[in-house]
């Protein structure tokens, strides 16, 4: 990190060297020709040594100051910047292109004072830089296909600005990297960008009906003008790495369920990660981790992970099942989600789908192995769901398509992380990440479809 008081403490010792070697050459001179000094002449030389040293100190101590008031000068521009960032980047959830617009350039100007800011101050600019992008993420860059072409042109420039100010301080002139943790923002940036790119120019072709279609172009490389940026290579491993973080930083506040990302990074040999555009309708087979269990009256409920009660408001959902429901331990399927199900909050989100301008919605998804010899596999949706039921919904149910503009029918855009090998490592109970329980893979609902993990405290 770039510390002012240390740069304080070393320009010090460096005035401090110049002073001994200057003072040396005095006193030399002093020694070897001591028959043309006076006493006059020594204390002459004495008080310009005494009064040298102490107005180096009084510099050097003004200068402390000084960088002392510019980092909480920076400190206040910081907090100020990033108040302003967050409330561009809200505006943009709500569909603000001028807001939207807006994000770049307090971005950029936030990032005029990072080098003069605290280690703290860094650390929540970073924060707000991502989170800002990922508002873009999930609404303006996600229509990116019925932007004005204008429109489109200066979110490029404002990403391509944001990187190349970022890059500057990320690299020195002779492409050392002095800030890691800025330079994983920069690429995260550069990823939305790709994927608003794809989504542009695949939005253009459209998905047919019960299909899906790769987009890998969001991985390609994002080069702007005058970058400071040395080119990447990467091995398979590294590449799976990068491209679970940024899946990570996406869904650093969307994902809610218990999850682990460092057991995916330490498998990363045994998976790959790619993003589709997916038809609503090729989604039934798709898992919720949604499970229907037994209430304490006896009757059907909405339980969790763990076949216990759920402790909000969809508890109270009243299920209309029937024998061939799926039970707990098996997740229900996204085509087979009982009536009365999250039926509030799926009501709510066809309300939103049905206001917004592009019939895209977005999901982070995992494909796991359930048998490695026979070769089945199973897709659940870890975040999305309400989205996925509510697009499915307007979609799929017979006359939605005379109700709402979208008649074509909702694409769903899906983050999959997808195992190439069955991934079992047991995630510990506490520990870093304080985890209330241990379960096996990247969330306990994976275990639990897998059939090689049961919670403890069920009641089978």
């Amino acid at each position: 990190m770039m510390k002012a008081f240390t740069g304080s403490k070393r320009d010090l010792k460096i005035s401090f060297r110049f002073f001994l070697v200057a003072s040396s050459i005095l006193l030399s001179a002093v020694i070897f020709d001591a028959s043309n000094w006076t006493y006059t002449d020594l204390a002459n030389f004495l008080i310009s040594v005494i009064l040298s040293v102490y107005f180096l100190f009084l510099a050097q101590r003004l200068n402390w100051r000084a960088e002392e008031r510019a980092e909480a000068v920076a400190n206040a521009d910081l907090i100020t910047s990033t108040g302003v960032l967050a409330m561009n980047s809200a505006r943009s959830l709500s569909g603000s292109e001028s807001a939207a617009l807006r994000v770049a350039a307090d971005a950029r100007a936030a990032l005029q004072h990072y080098p003069a800011a605290n280690q703290a101050r860094q650390e929540d600019l970073r924060a707000s830089v991502v989170n800002a992008y990922n508002d873009l993420a999930f609404s303006v860059f996600l229509r990116a296909g019925t932007l004005a072409r204008s429109v489109w042109a200066r979110l490029c420039e404002g990403t391509a600005d944001v990187i190349r100010e970022t890059d500057e301080l990320v690299f020195s002139p002779s492409k050392r990297i002095r800030d890691k943790e800025l330079m994983r923002v920069a690429d995260h940036i550069g990823f939305i960008e790709m994927l608003g790119r794809a989504l542009r120019k695949n939005g253009e072709v459209g998905v047919a009906v019960f299909e899906s279609i790769s987009l890998p172009a969001v991985w390609d490389p994002l080069t702007t003008i005058d970058s400071r940026r040395p080119p990447v290579r990467r091995s398979a491993r590294t590449e799976t790495i990068h491209r679970l973080n940024r899946f990570e930083m996406l869904y650093q506040d969307e994902l809610t369920v218990l999850h682990d990302w460092s057991t995916l990074r330490d498998n990363a040999d045994r998976l790959s990660c790619e993003v589709e555009l997916v038809d609503s309708a090729a989604t039934d087979e798709w898992l919720a981790p949604w499970f229907v269990g037994q209430g304490t009256d006896g009757s059907a409920r909405p339980v969790n992970v763990l076949n216990c009660e759920l402790e909000e408001r969809a508890k109270y959902d009243t299920l209309r099942i029937n024998a061939t429901t799926p039970r707990w331990p098996q997740a229900l399927k996204h085509g087979e989600i009982p009536e009365g199900m999250r039926a509030t909050s799926i009501d709510n989100l066809c309300q939103v789908l049905e206001a917004q301008p592009t019939p895209i919605i977005c999901v982070l998804a995992y494909e796991l192995y359930i048998n490695g010899h026979t070769g089945e596999k199973k897709r659940v949706v870890l975040d999305g769901n309400h989205r996925l039921a509510a697009a499915r919904r307007l979609s799929l149910t017979p006359g939605s398509s005379d109700r709402t503009h979208h008649s074509h029918g909702f694409k769903v855009l899906t983050f999959l992380i997808r195992e190439l090998r069955p991934i079992n490592s047991v995630v510990s109970a506490g520990g870093r990440k304080k985890h209330p329980y241990e379960w096996k893979g990247f969330t306990p609902d994976i275990g639990l479809i897998r059939g090689t993990w049961r919670p403890k405290q069920s009641a089978e």
